[in-house]
């Protein structure tokens, strides 16, 4: 169950972070980033217990990132 829930989350954050670069390279605001990323996201992950909580924090700061930010 342990190896289960450490893929699932590597699977999540690997997910955010790759959305975030590709549609980085298509120019899209944060806006836009985290639409594309619910639409591919969404069916897969919005069982988890706090996705809705956390994927805002998330696709924000991946899309910082990306960006060059290196303080949240």
């Amino acid at each position: 169950m342990v190896r289960d829930a450490i893929a699932m989350t590597r699977d999540f954050v690997s997910n955010v972070v790759w959305r975030r670069r590709n549609i980085g390279r298509q120019g899209r605001n944060l806006k836009e980033t985290m639409a594309a990323a619910r639409e591919v996201m969404d069916p897969k992950f919005s069982s988890f217990a706090i996705y809705e909580h956390c994927l805002p924090f998330n696709v924000s700061r991946a899309f910082d990132e990306a960006s060059g930010s290196t303080t949240p």
